[in-house]
């Protein structure tokens, strides 16, 4: 019998040993790429530190409190906020418009659906440069389209009252398609039986999807409302091509504020503290919003 235990107990190490050898790649990669530099950039904000010159000097919180007092940083934490605010709920709500349009076996529906998916799969540098062009004053689509039916002209990348909302459509343009995929596979696992007992009973379109479809797919909705939050904040590549923060950081969100400094000001201490900041607003606003929705969320189970 101890023989037999001492067999299994080998057999359970050549696995254990397997298993860790086969995960090692993926644990190598997590800690250099992502736990290193979470680690290196919480230090980083404790010093004052360039990209001229190697040496590093402590400073504490000054970072932080540099940053907070900053008006540029307050401007963009407005922005990123006014940003967020709006983008998000239209992104879900267009998204989850487009997946009920799209949850039917038509003739090119798949057509519809990869069309509006596309902009996922494309560079939004291309993408940017092309809305660029059409918003372009004066010698842009856009501008024509205005011009054609006597409207003034605006620069809409040009404005401060109008070159934030500009983003705004470039944003929802490419993420509501995105997250059209998570809702539409959502609906296509919740099982028919459900619609077809409504329908005995009488239920109409709108019964049924407030009484069905949108209750079965809340677990759907607190990780696309998370990861949208998410990517909200992340914006760098098309404020890079189309505006560069401007006019008067009017266009600056978060992401594009650290890279900015850390980048063009060569400032990596105070970038280091602007992210850690910005982790912390994330992290605190994504935890809110899967404490409040989490308990409105129905797991079939």
């Amino acid at each position: 019998m101890t023989g037999k235990k001492q067999k299994l107990s080998k057999r359970a190490l050549r696995q254990n040993v397997l298993a860790w050898a086969l995960l090692s790649p993926t644990l190598l990669f997590v800690a250099l790429f992502t736990f290193y530099p979470f680690v290196k950039t919480i230090y980083l904000s404790f010093f004052r530190k360039n990209l001229t010159s190697p040496q590093e000097v402590f400073i504490g919180l000054e970072n932080y409190i540099s940053s907070f007092q900053d008006p540029v940083f307050q401007k963009v934490l407005g922005n990123n906020a006014k940003f967020s605010l709006i983008v998000v709920p239209s992104c879900i709500i267009l998204g989850l418009g487009l997946a009920c349009l799209l949850n039917t076996r038509h003739r090119g529906v798949s057509l519809a659906r990869a069309a509006v998916f596309y902009p996922n799969i494309s560079s939004m540098i291309g993408f940017s440069l092309i809305w660029m062009f059409l918003l372009t004053p004066n010698i842009g689509f856009v501008s024509n389209v205005m011009q054609l039916f006597r409207l003034p002209v605006i620069n809409f990348l040009g404005d401060p009252n109008y070159v934030l909302y500009s983003l705004m459509i470039v944003y929802i343009w490419r993420e509501a398609g995105f997250v059209m995929i998570f809702f539409l596979s959502g609906m296509q696992g919740i099982s028919q039986e459900y619609y077809e007992a409504a329908t005995i009973d009488g239920a109409g379109s709108w019964t049924k999807f407030f009484r069905i479809t949108l209750p079965l797919l809340m677990p759907t909705m607190v990780f696309v409302l998370t990861f949208t939050i998410i990517n909200s904040v992340k914006m760098v590549d098309s404020i890079i091509v189309m505006t560069n923060g401007g006019p008067d950081n009017a266009s600056s969100l978060l992401m594009f504020h650290i890279y900015k400094t850390a980048f063009s000001f060569w400032d990596q201490g105070s970038a280091a503290a602007l992210s850690v900041i910005m982790l912390a607003v994330v992290l605190a606003v994504t935890l809110l919003e899967y404490y409040v929705t989490d308990k409105l969320t129905y797991y079939e189970s």
